[in-house]
């Protein structure tokens, strides 16, 4: 069940971290939000990716055979 949690929440953290960042470098680009947004978001962007590579799950981000047949 510990394997489950920490693959769950960096799930989440991931995904949160791959829309927070993505809505704010829009804002920044589409919004005319200040430059900071845009900084704040691709360095949010940059963590998903480390937070990608930490999960302990080597099949994260792939599809498998199953899912890809299942499209």
């Amino acid at each position: 069940m510990g394997k489950s949690l920490i693959v769950g929440g960096l799930f989440v953290l991931a995904g949160l971290c791959e829309i927070g960042g993505g809505y704010l470098v829009w804002g920044w680009m589409r919004e005319q939000k200040p430059l900071f947004w845009g900084l704040a978001g691709a360095a949010i962007l940059a963590l998903y990716g480390v937070i990608a590579a930490l999960q302990p799950v080597t099949s994260f981000g792939r599809s498998t055979p199953l899912m890809a047949a299942s499209l």
